[in-house]
């Protein structure tokens, strides 16, 4: 302890410019009027505020030297700036969109690729990206040599966020993140470093970086608004990001929790379907994510017309669903791709029955949801175009059995059933007269053609069943209708 003392003591002496002779007294080696605890105590509080006058000067040296190569880094961007406005053609929400983008590092790629055509813009971002890790070679060493000189870690920190921006255009989010993390141990006051570098950590799928960065950047934009309330878009956009982590990490209850508390913050109306349409998702199958992104893969394939392929994601996908309704979905996608492109219409048209049958008892008539409907759609037509093989075939019997079930639950073309059953059962009046009519009151599902067709046959029917003048009525009507 004493032998440490004495070391501190000889340290602050020759910090001081004290100590001329080896042979002084300890006493005389004190600067005067001061005594050895005021010194030592000078001496700490120093190595914590400040280095000596050659540090310093050698740390300023080179802190000019970055900065000197940061002004050239600035004249990269104006360069983008002025080729995005010299040829840009956008709306107001579109230059909104851009300058968001060019700020947010990984996520500013596609706005990257509109300013980086031709050899002069991409010999630029080089030239930029050299000069600017030029700077953060300079201003690391004078950071090192006066780590209190402020002005210096600002300059480092708009370095650093420099190169998040150039890596995360160049879509390296590694290299982003890396810098990204130095930047927040720099500025931990601003909530921007943070959001940047939860999307890049995002980018490289790491949910959970990316969820912790998130929470600390709506954190510390909450706690330094001093002035005014925290800016209501970024709050949402923190909260739905939050959701869609939480989502991408199969975590379905984080995510719900997250979107709900996102929804009183939305300001616009696309906001509040975007939320809306992500909660969906999350519980087409109750839930189950890994399911949703089976069945987008399952959409995608279908838009690419890769029918054979959408089948066999559909056969795999069933196992895995835990919901009734997503079953139905998917048995119904099945179904359409073996009735419509795979040749076996006979084993499409038995998978609609099961899903048919699988319904609520009320459904068939009055749908209640968009998915029922595209169900009763799906198996109407179905019935529909094996009713008119059948007729064409001369199988009245089996034309009657589909026409009849195509015509017993509300799907879009059921009046077409109708029209069909009319003829089929012509030899009991009554009967045609009654599917005459149901045709009628749905006749906007056919064409004029068509409307035309099933007056002639309401004439017909009503004369048969001997009840002229409403046959002489429906006369008029077919007149009206071929002129």
């Amino acid at each position: 302890m004493i032998r440490t003392l004495g070391l501190i003591l000889s340290a602050a002496a020759l910090a001081l410019g004290c100590g001329a002779s080896g042979k002084a007294t300890r006493r005389t080696a004190l600067p005067p009027g001061l005594d050895s605890t005021t010194v030592v105590r000078a001496s700490l509080v120093a190595r914590q505020n400040f280095v000596t006058a050659g540090r310093e000067k050698k740390a300023a040296g080179l802190a000019q030297m970055g900065q000197e190569r940061l002004q050239k880094v600035d004249a990269f961007w104006q360069y983008l700036e002025k080729r995005e406005g010299e040829g840009a053609n956008l709306t107001p929400e579109q230059q909104a969109s851009f300058e968001r983008a060019l700020t947010e590092g990984a996520k500013s790629m596609s706005a990257w690729k509109n300013f980086t055509q031709g050899d002069e813009a991409r010999e630029r971002s080089q030239v930029a990206r050299q000069y600017c890790l030029e700077a953060q070679r300079f201003l690391e060493e004078a950071l090192r040599l006066n780590p209190f000189d402020k002005n210096t870690r600002l300059l480092l920190a708009t370095t650093y966020y420099n190169l998040q921006r150039l890596f995360g255009l160049e879509m390296n989010y590694t290299r982003a993140v890396e810098i990204l993390e130095r930047l927040v141990r720099l500025e931990k006051g601003e909530h921007a470093p943070y959001r940047l570098l939860a999307e890049n950590y995002f980018e490289l799928k790491n949910y959970e970086a990316a969820l912790a960065n998130f929470r600390r950047a709506e954190e510390v934009m909450r706690q330094t608004a001093f002035l005014s309330p925290p800016d209501s878009a970024a709050l949402f956009y923190y909260a739905y990001q939050q959701g869609a982590v939480h989502a991408r990490a199969y975590d379905a209850s984080g995510a719900v929790q997250a979107f709900e508390r996102a929804r009183p913050l939305a300001r616009t109306e696309q906001e509040r379907k975007d939320i809306e349409n992500y909660l969906k998702w999350i519980n087409w199958d109750g839930g189950n994510i890994r399911a949703s992104e089976q069945w987008d893969k399952v959409l995608e394939l279908e838009s690419q017309q890769q029918y054979a392929q959408v089948a066999e994601a559909c056969r795999g996908l069933l196992p895995a669903l835990r919901t009734a309704r997503a079953k139905m979905a998917v048995n119904t996608k099945l179904a359409v791709m073996e009735f419509e492109y795979l040749q076996k219409p006979e084993l499409g048209v038995e998978r609609m029955q099961q899903v048919f049958e699988a319904l609520p008892p009320g459904a068939v008539q009055k749908p209640g949801d968009t998915e029922t409907q595209a169900i009763l759609n799906s198996y109407g037509a179905m019935l529909y175009r094996l009713g008119v093989e059948a007729r064409k075939k001369e199988q009245k019997k089996l034309s009657l059995a589909y026409f009849s079930k195509a015509a017993s639950f509300s799907w879009d073309n059921v009046a077409r059933a109708y029209l069909e059953l009319v003829p089929l059962v012509w030899n009991t009046p009554e009967e045609a007269i009654k599917y005459g009519k149901l045709a009628l009151a749905a006749n906007t599902q056919l064409s004029p053609q068509e409307n035309c067709e099933l007056m002639s046959l309401m004439i017909k029917a009503h004369k048969s069943a001997g009840r002229f003048e409403e046959a002489r009525t429906y006369f008029e009507e077919w007149k009206d209708c071929k002129q």
